[in-house]
């Protein structure tokens, strides 16, 4: 089947002369998460990770993925391309090899931000190479049965949980573009329209998410490019500063600058799609580069917000401890079954709750060796099955009109062995490392990173991920412009902001080990000028996996403190035998050799 396509595609490039295609996963907005109509890369070569790039020339091929994804690239793919670190300097050093100088090197450049053409295009220079950009993507010239694109219907964000209206959000971004004498603020992404607006959509199953993007003047007004016909809003929800264009104006966006009167525009390059960004500059319009404005004051979560995030995190607490002690107390009704059984009662056990939307991204269960993959998921050709002295891990997250939610844990399948209770030991210390740390304001997740990650280290350890990511609030489970991670991640840490944190360790053909919470930052409340991390996430970690005798004095009062405030935040609404069970979590942890 993907032989078919990637002929097909190879014929469509040699016919306009093109020597190489790069394709990303990506879509027009730079989405991490697609709608079946953008899932390009799935088509042409069978890879389903959320991140990759294939670099495909007339008789070779190569996927380049990070760490995350490796093992899982080897086995959709097959064969028939060289699996490569996601890296540009990598990329283009096996693009020299298989060209020769002067040969031309494809993109579409609506797929691509701005700051990565530019940098492409240098890298590519240097080594001899053109890259040009492509109007059409080979691969829809190809793609015959193309599903067409969502228009679900756009419904709005109650304040309740907004938290602060569209007018004031406007207004307050309006400042900053007249502080620095810009006439405009381009909003490339469906999810800073939709928290700009407060208003939500469906375009994509795991994102509450309306496709559009938006032009914000020094007035506080607002060209809206969506269609029309898909708001389903009550009268006056939308400012009256607030007019909408079809979405094919924004596609002549420099001609529609001109109409309005627009001369300066602040745009960011790593957010801005390199077509929008290229017809801006052939348009004449004067560019204002600098990081978007919008993405800090969104990552600073609001009273209402946070308080959203906790109701969230409630309910799906509440959802996962049902499913944990069923997992725990009916062992043998999953013993034998494959990882997709674990997701479907995983996700019956979410369904109980009228305010869940669905999941905030596909649930990773993964037994065995396959939890060695970080972001593994089954299929139902290749789910694993349930057997005893396997550990089993489960990724899972949900979205509720509250907030967003996103944990790991991790279970053993029958008795665990000495050598899977002191990794997870080990994890777990990383975890309440970083997890009960103390830093100054000002401090950046690169600087906090290394926190977790050296408790793996004194251990020989590491893992090919980051540590943390920032979570929307009923928006995208993954949300800059915060992360916690060992590569550049320059932004500070602030009060409000949502992260994750999520060490792991990973031993191919074995096993997996990720333990995952979400955490408030938050004002230490006894140092002045100090932050600290508090938990979002309400789940009990796994008693017969942690061995109390390798672990200190402080992680042990901090493990104990969290379970405890897990019973006290969820046995108020829970069935008295899934309390009883809760409450039997903590203290009942085992010993195991020190790792």
């Amino acid at each position: 089947m993907y032989s078919n396509r990637v002929v097909a595609v190879r014929r469509t490039m040699s016919a306009r002369n093109i020597d190489a295609f790069l394709l990303p996963r990506s879509d027009q907005y730079l989405n991490e998460d697609l709608a079946p109509a953008d899932e390009r890369l799935l088509w042409l070569c069978g890879f389903s990770g959320s991140q990759g790039v294939l670099a495909l020339t007339e008789s070779s091929a190569a996927l380049l993925v990070d760490g995350r994804y490796s093992v899982q690239a080897e086995q959709e793919c097959g064969d028939w391309l060289d699996v490569l670190d996601l890296d540009d300097g990598l990329l283009f050093d096996w693009l020299q090899k298989q060209l020769p100088e002067g040969s031309t090197v494809g993109i579409h450049a609506c797929l691509h931000s701005a700051a990565q053409w530019q940098l492409w295009s240098g890298l590519a220079a240097a080594r001899g190479l053109n890259l040009v950009p492509m109007d059409q993507n080979p691969v829809d010239t190809c793609w015959a049965d193309r599903p067409a694109l969502p228009a679900s219907p756009v419904t709005e964000q109650p304040l309740r949980w907004a938290g602060e209206s569209s007018t004031d959000k406007l207004s307050k971004l309006a400042v900053m573009l007249r502080e620095v004498g810009c006439d405009g603020l381009w909003l490339p992404a469906p999810d800073m329209v939709a928290w700009l607006l407060n208003v939500r959509g469906q375009d994509i199953d795991i994102a509450p998410l309306p496709f559009s993007s938006a032009l914000l003047y020094a007035d506080g007004s607002l060209d809206w490019f969506i269609d029309v016909a898909r708001l389903q809003l009550p009268a006056g929800w939308l400012p009256n500063e607030v007019e909408t264009y079809p979405p094919a104006v924004a596609e002549r966006l420099a001609e529609h600058l001109i109409r309005r009167g627009c001369r300066r525009i602040w745009l960011e390059p790593a957010s801005c799609n390199a077509s929008t960004f290229e017809q801006l500059q052939r348009g004449g319009a004067s560019l204002h580069l600098a990081p978007h404005p919008l993405l800090l004051m969104r990552a600073r979560k609001n009273a209402a917000e946070l308080a959203g995030m906790r109701e969230a995190h409630v309910v799906d607490g509440l959802a996962l401890c049902r499913f944990l002690h069923q997992f725990d107390e009916y062992p043998q009704r999953f013993l034998g079954e494959d990882e997709l059984a674990v997701s479907a009662a995983l996700e019956l056990s979410r369904r109980s709750n009228t305010d869940y939307r669905g999941v905030s991204f596909e649930t990773i269960a993964a037994c065995g060796a396959n939890g060695a993959q970080p972001h593994y998921l089954p299929k139902p050709e290749h789910a694993g099955r349930m057997e005893k002295g396997q550990l089993l891990l489960i990724d899972s997250g949900g979205q509720y009109p509250q907030g967003t939610t996103d944990v790991t844990r991790v279970l053993p399948i029958g008795s665990a062995t000495v050598r899977q209770r002191a990794l997870y030991t080990r994890v777990l210390r990383a975890h309440i490392a970083l997890a009960s740390s103390r830093f100054p304001k000002g401090t950046s997740g690169q600087q906090l990173d290394s926190i977790a990650r050296s408790v793996m280290w004194q251990a020989g350890l590491d893992y090919a991920h980051g540590t943390g990511h920032g979570v929307g609030n009923y928006l995208h489970v993954h949300e800059g412009p915060q992360r916690i991670a060992k590569h550049a991640s320059p932004v500070a840490l602030e009060s409000g902001m949502v992260v994750s944190i999520e060490p792991g360790v990973y031993l191919p053909g074995d096993l997996g080990i990720r333990i995952e919470n979400l955490y408030e930052v938050m004002a230490c409340e006894r140092f002045a000028g100090f932050l600290v991390f508090r938990a979002l996430t309400l789940a009990p970690f796994e008693p017969s996996l942690i061995d109390r005798e390798q672990m200190g004095a402080s992680e042990l009062r901090w493990l104990d403190d969290y379970h405890e405030r897990v019973c006290r935040s969820l046995a108020p609404h829970m069935e008295p035998e899934v309390v009883e069970w809760l409450q039997g979590r903590a203290g009942a942890e085992q010993s195991a050799e020190p790792l």
